[in-house]
């Protein structure tokens, strides 16, 4: 089975990911917002998504670091990856306590202030032209680069206030 869905939220992708196995449908494969799903016991599968680092470091490394703790590697997109586990293994949480969950916030937070940034050139000067020129095809593409704007500044802030949440926890 074939889904489209576009996330910016790791956390509300996991739980979907989780649904859909609860549902018998294992995750398989994504590419550009298409996920791919393949049958399977329903509840079989617990999956959690991870940023590495950087793109260029030993994906084997990793691979073989998350076989050895019982956990498959599905998928990576860029430095996303897509990590399972059987659920009659026990609970799967990648991040257990508040400092990893923190750095792992701080590490999204980071990722997604480049595409930010960039948005937010692009969306300006698409608007610049836009009021220029009044053409109706860039007043479309000037709403739609602020809406990507906006929904990248939506990721920045809940990770902020779920880094804010954990240093509360902490206290």
């Amino acid at each position: 089975m074939l889904k489209f869905k576009l996330y910016y939220d790791k956390d509300a992708e996991e739980v979907w990911l989780r649904e859909m196995s609860l549902k018998g449908w294992a995750f398989k494969k994504f590419f550009l917002g298409f996920y791919t799903f393949e049958p399977c016991e329903p509840g079989e599968y617990n999956y959690q998504i991870d940023l590495l680092d950087n793109w260029s470091g030993n994906k084997s490394d990793y691979a073989s670091f998350m076989e050895d703790l019982g956990v498959e590697v599905i998928d990576q997109w860029w430095r996303w990856v897509y990590l399972r586990k059987k659920a009659a293994d026990g609970p799967f949480e990648m991040y257990t306590d508040a400092e990893s969950k923190i750095y792992l916030y701080k590490k999204i937070i980071n990722f997604f202030k480049i595409f930010l940034v960039i948005e937010a050139i692009c969306f300006f000067m698409e608007l610049t032209a836009t009021i220029r020129i009044g053409n109706f095809i860039f007043g479309i593409f000037t709403l739609l680069l602020g809406v990507i704007s906006l929904a990248i500044l939506n990721v920045v802030w809940k990770c902020k206030w779920k880094i804010e949440q954990l240093s509360n926890e902490k206290k």
